[in-house]
Parts: structure tokens; sequence; C-alpha cells
């Protein structure tokens, strides 16, 4: 071998380590002007889904909860309630799937009937993101 093949090669393997050292360590990393989160965030409600929410609410729970999720006295097929107010703080700290739950096997010693025959999950999760987003935000606004 003559000194500029030797030379050649070293400038080659040179430029490679340069190449390896600028470039991502691994696949999921990316430049910075190109960033793609390894982990995508919880997308918000759409609109479709919260006019379905807000459908199965108006259908559903607006008898006993009102147009504005504050519940309190009603009476109903002859009975007196006294109904949640789905604004209130101890509301606000149930997880989505507590709720859930609530809406789909009611609380009978409350009164709330069970929703399990009656809505599909879809509308389930739809019916809890507007009594988030729509009901809760609206109160928490309000204060």
């Amino acid at each position: 071998m003559n000194i500029r093949h030797i030379l050649r090669i070293n400038a080659i393997a040179g430029f490679a380590a340069i190449l390896v050292a600028c470039g991502p360590a691994s696949p999921d990393e990316t430049s910075s002007t190109n960033k793609v989160p390894k982990t995508p965030p919880v997308p918000a409600a759409t609109v479709d889904e919260l006019a379905s929410g807000k459908k199965v609410y108006e259908t559903n729970c607006m008898i006993c909860h009102k147009s504005d999720g504050t519940g309190g006295k009603v009476s109903i097929e002859g009975g007196n309630l006294d109904v949640e107010d789905l604004t209130a703080k101890k509301v606000r700290g149930f997880s989505d799937e507590k709720l859930i739950s609530y809406i789909m096997n009611g609380t009978e010693d409350e009164g709330m009937p069970a929703f399990k025959e009656k809505l599909s999950e879809g509308e389930l999760r739809d019916v809890v993101r507007y009594i988030r987003s729509e009901l809760q935000r609206a109160d928490a606004s309000r204060k």
C-alpha cells in the first residue's frame, strides 16, 4: 500500500466517525428540528365526542343532575332524591373509571339507576368527557 491509499482510508474513516458522532445515538432520537415524542399525548375530546356526550347527558342525566350538573333536590316518578352535584370537588376527584362505574352500575341506595344495559362503552366515556370538559370546567370558571 502506498501512502496515498493509507491517507484516503484514514480520511474516509475519520469522516465516518464524525457522521456517527453527530448523528442520533438510537433510532428513537431525532434532531432538534424534527422532534417526535416517544409516547403520544392522550388526545383531547373531539367535537364529535363532546356532542355525543352532551346528547347522552341531556337524554339520560339532565333530568336529575340539571343542565349545569349541580343536582340537588329533585322529584322523580313520585320520589324525592338529593342528587349528587357533578361539579363538586368530591366528584372532580373521582377517576374517570369510578364515574363510569357509577353510571354503569348505578347507586341503588341513592336512587341512581344503572345504565349498563342502555349505554355503550363509547357513550359512557363520551358523557364523562362532557362532564369533565363542559360542566366541571364551566363551574370552575364561575367560582
